[in-house]
């Protein structure tokens, strides 16, 4: 399909043509082009078909030229291959030398003096005398032979010659270098005319043998599509292509011969130069009128004919035909093809006056001029009729795009069929966004699947409450959890057009005060989900999880495929597609954590509602340091306990576990003081023993002395350096003076006995520091790759006593596909998630939200916190987890091999119908029901009805069809 740039230059170029039509047709008529003519959709194929016979009779009366004319059409026979080449070759033989004589422009005087016995005397003369200039030649026969001929099948030595010419020219060099290769045969260039062949009817009509034209499109044939996306119109096109490619290669051979030839000619002398070039003749070329054009008229013009028929003047006559009335009659475009003829005729006539005859001596003449010309014209033909073709396709889009009022996108559609959906459907696809809530509660948080752009669309799924049983998730090795919460199915029908995919994020929020644990995996069994990623979602986290979406074959494209294979590997394919088909299905578990730790401690239900402090400190105490949760829960009785008398237990068993770490964590700070003292102290020996007696000096070899044991304490790091720094300042011994005696004395200051506090001393004084970093806890979840096999045989039907067995669902669905016209569009979609996530978290209240990108090895210690808590808060799965929720989403994608403009177009489908029955198939597999059972208009059922007779069929009808089927078998 032509751009709008390309399209409106070819409306112009017709336009600009529609002058000389009018000249040419009657006054009375007065064609438009085909865009500005109200017509019908079957008046477009009419105008494809004609438009393609005048571009093959124009290109016939060109080729005539050449010597393809009537008599070599009858003979060629249609059941073989046709082939038009064009031979050359050139010579270069060497013939003299010469050397020339070349007057220069300069010249000197000579004064002579001549004795003499006369009376008069010696006399002087004056003589003037001009330089030559000795030039060598190399003179050289230069021959250029070429032919167009034409041949049946591969029988080229029985071919038959159109054209040809041998030319000759003496080439003059001043170099003694051969200018051409003494004999070169060129490529031949070939095109085939078996298609235009094929177009060319030799049937006699009225006992007269006649050629016609008789393209036409087979509007019944199943590739049709549409006037322009068909057999016979790309057939048309391509020979078009070829043809244009054909007179390109010799378009450039002819004028080669004026570049490497005459152009290398180099007399001594000057030469006077030729008066006519090649380019003179490609400009008549380029003004020959063009007969193939997109032309109607209105119904009532069209009617405006005297009826006598016009002389034809091409080699080719134009086959009547049945028209609706709205193309050219016959007599017009006779008309214009006969000033097609008149013109071609006048421009070769003025090639015949400009250029030497052919007998004569010369590289250049009449035939190749013609050449020229010919190779020029037939282009333009055949971008006039490509041009043609893709205006008809685009004058559909514009009609289209008028009728909706603008150009439609993929974003529009998907809001139609939203719309449709709710009007077509009695189960409606719902927006996947959930809220995570307890009843009669305020949502803890929100999960949902949106677009990766600006405007975050959620995406619409078919939703089906699926009966509660115990679905089992292994944390590790040892370790099953037990969930028993609601359990929904979602059918996400995603669309795509070319290769245009979008982008998709799984979304989790929560609110202020509130958590939630979301666990990601692949549904392994009917009850049973093997866990991928786990991430805990708190505070005003939000939580962005890119989903990648990858499509597999279409049930066709996968039996198409291994075909040809061998019975092994067709075995293998089809159990690496089933494996394929059952990961296909994703499941997403969300957790609420309140609820589970009231469970866990013994509380009854909404104990924690208002015990934030509470709880962010049990969730602590279970994710850091892994404390038993037989530590924390309520241990008195049950019966007659008021709730706070409870919740203060569960404060007491809080405070107790923390009081212990607390007390642990002095401990250690003690430790690592203590050890720090003694480090610093016999550095500071050390260091007194080595060093000179200069204060400065010594006070900073103490001081690195102390900063090179940095690493054996981890508490505050201000009080140690300022401790060390403090005992070297003073622990430097005063200035000395030295006595009358000599002996050495210290001046200004007292016995350092006296005076210096010892190190141990300082220590004591240092204020404890908060500590830097946590102690390391044990890891007691260290293994997630084991996982215990808990999916049960799998049988012939996905309804189960304790369930559904969601792996089966796109086998199913696979099965389904291939029975209806939408196995080559619908293909299974694996959903995976990205590695690199991103969090948007609020670090404290007083400060605003931050994103981080979360990588492979942050995302797995989420993954190991998430386990830990859910390791605590089931008592390592014997409390089976109650507030759960269990989201499965099967996807599938229809894929539309163009854009939805080609799609509607060019490939003449309406994507709504499409829709319309992948929807239908894929909800009545989602919901368990007849797809009759899921329209909710009588109307819409009758309609559908005719479009997908195959799914819309009643199980009634079908029961006794089958019943038929076997009673005539037998």
């Amino acid at each position: 399909m032509t751009s709008s740039y390309e399209n409106l230059a070819f409306q112009r170029k017709v336009n600009d043509a529609l002058t000389a039509v009018e000249r040419i047709l009657a006054i009375e008529k007065k064609p438009l082009i085909a865009g500005e003519v109200e017509h019908t959709y079957g008046a477009k194929y009419e105008l494809v078909n004609s438009v393609s016979n005048v571009a093959i009779i124009a290109y016939m009366n060109a080729l005539e030229k050449i010597g393809l004319d009537a008599d070599v059409l009858k003979a060629i026979d249609d059941s073989t291959p046709t082939t038009l080449c064009f031979d050359a070759s050139t010579t270069c033989k060497f013939l003299e030398k010469k050397v020339i004589d070349v007057p220069m422009d300069r010249s000197y005087e000579q004064n002579v003096e001549t004795k003499s016995t006369g009376l008069l005397g010696n006399s002087k003369t004056k003589r003037v005398s001009k330089v030559v200039q000795h030039i060598e030649e190399w003179h050289y026969k230069v021959e250029t032979s070429w032919c167009v001929s034409i041949y049946s099948a591969a029988d080229v030595a029985q071919k038959r010659v159109l054209k040809s010419r041998v030319g000759s020219t003496t080439l003059i060099t001043q170099s003694k270098e051969m200018p051409l290769p003494e004999h070169k045969d060129h490529e031949p260039i070939e095109l085939s005319l078996t298609w235009l062949m094929q177009q060319i009817d030799k049937t006699p009509q009225d006992k007269t043998p006649q050629l016609t034209s008789n393209f036409r499109v087979n509007v019944e044939e199943n590739k049709t599509k549409t006037p322009r996306r068909n057999e016979a119109t790309q057939n048309a096109i391509d020979f078009a292509d070829h043809l244009k490619g054909w007179c390109g290669s010799v378009s450039v051979f002819m004028s080669k011969l004026e570049l490497d030839i005459l152009h290398r000619h180099n007399p001594a002398k000057n030469e006077p130069k030729a008066k006519t070039s090649l380019r003179k003749s490609c400009n008549l070329g380029e003004k020959i009128f063009n007969p193939v054009l997109p032309l109607m008229e209105e119904g009532e013009d069209v009617q405006k004919t005297d009826g006598t028929e016009i002389e034809q003047k091409s080699v080719l006559r134009l086959q009547s035909s049945s028209s609706e009335g709205f193309v050219l009659s016959p007599n017009d475009i006779t008309k214009l093809l006969n000033e097609h003829v008149n013109s071609m005729a006048a421009a070769l006539a003025k090639v015949s006056a400009s250029f030497p005859p052919d007998a004569e001596d010369n590289i250049v003449a009449v035939s190749e001029a013609t050449l020229s010309l010919l190779t020029v014209h037939l282009p333009h033909l055949c971008n006039n009729f490509i041009d043609s073709m893709a205006y008809v396709e685009n004058m559909m889009e514009e009609q289209l795009t008028a009728a909706i009022g603008k150009r439609i996108t993929a974003d529009d559609l998907d809001t139609f069929v939203k719309f449709h959906n709710a009007r077509l459907l009695c189960q409606v696809p719902q927006p996947f966004s959930h809220a995570i809530r307890r009843p009669e509660h305020t949502p803890v948080g929100l999960v949902s699947i949106e677009s990766s752009d600006d405007e975050h669309k959620c995406i619409h799924t078919h939703t089906r409450v699926v009966a509660n049983s115990t679905l089992k998730m292994p944390l590790n090795a040892a370790t099953v959890l037990e969930l028993t919460g609601k359990q929904y199915l979602h059918g996400w029908l995603n669309h795509r057009f070319e290769r245009h995919h979008n982008d998709y994020q799984l979304v989790g929020r929560a609110r202020q005060f509130s958590a939630y644990i979301l666990v990601i995996g692949t549904m392994t069994g009917p009850n049973s989900i093997e866990p991928k990623d786990a991430i805990i979602v708190q505070n005003k986290d939000e939580v962005m999880i890119p989903l990648l979406l990858n499509e597999l074959p279409t049930a066709k494209e996968f039996k198409d495929a291994i075909k040809s294979l061998s019975p092994e590997q067709q075995s293998f394919a089809r159990a690496y597609r089933s494996m394929q088909l059952q990961s296909s299905v994703f499941g997403c578990v969300v957790i609420q954590i309140k609820p589970q730790l009231e469970a866990l401690l013994g509380l009854p239900q909404n104990a924690l509602d208002k015990e934030m402090k509470l709880t962010q400190h049990l969730m602590e105490l279970f994710t850091e340091y892994q404390v038993p949760s037989d530590l924390l829960s309520y241990s008195g009785r049950s019966e007659g306990v008021a709730l706070e008398d409870k919740l203060d237990n569960v404060r007491t068993n809080v405070k107790s576990v923390t009081d212990v770490i607390e007390g642990e964590k002095k401990k250690q700070m003690e430790m690592a003081k203590a050890k720090t003292d003694m480090a610093i102290e016999h550095k500071l020996q050390n260091k007194f023993a080595e060093c000179s007696y200069e204060p400065q000096s010594m006070m900073m070899s103490c001081e690195e002395a102390c900063y090179d044991d940095s690493s054996d304490y981890d508490y505050s790091r201000a009080a140690p350096r300022m401790m060390a720094r403090t005992a070297m300042a003073l622990a430097a011994p005063p200035p000395m003076s030295i006595a009358a005696d000599g002996s050495r004395k210290m001046s200004g200051h007292r016995s350092l006995a006296k005076t210096v506090p010892t190190v141990a001393s300082y220590s004591a004084k240092v204020v404890d520091a908060p500590q830097q970093q946590q102690p390391t806890r044990t890891e007691i979840v260290t293994d997630f790759k084991g996982k215990t096999d808990l999916s049960s045989d799998i049988g012939t039907s996905i309804a189960k006593s304790d369930g559904v067995d969601f792996t089966l669902l796109p086998q199913l669905l696979d099965a389904a596909v291939e029975k209806t016209d939408e196995a080559s569009a619908l293909r299974s979609t694996i959903i995976k998630t990205g590695q690199s996530w991103l969090r948007n978290r609020q670090e404290n209240l007083l400060s605003g939200l931050k994103l981080k990108r979360l990588l492979a090895d942050e995302l797995k210690l989420e993954k190991i916190k998430a386990f830990d808590l859910l390791d605590a808060l089931s008592r390592s799965g014997s409390l089976a987890i109650e507030s759960s929720e269990l989201h499965v989403i099967v996807a599938v994608t229809h894929c539309f091999e163009k854009d939805i403009i080609g799609t509607i177009i060019q490939d003449n489908i309406n994507p709504i119908q499409k829709l319309e029955s992948s929807t239908l198939l894929f909800a009545s597999a989602i919901h368990g029901v007849d797809a009759r059972d899921l329209i909710k208009d009588e109307s819409e059922l009758s309609r559908l009805e005719g479009q997908n007779p195959l799914l819309l069929k009643d199980s009634v009808r079908i029961e006794e069809e089958d019943e038929l089927t076997r009673l005539a078998s037998c």
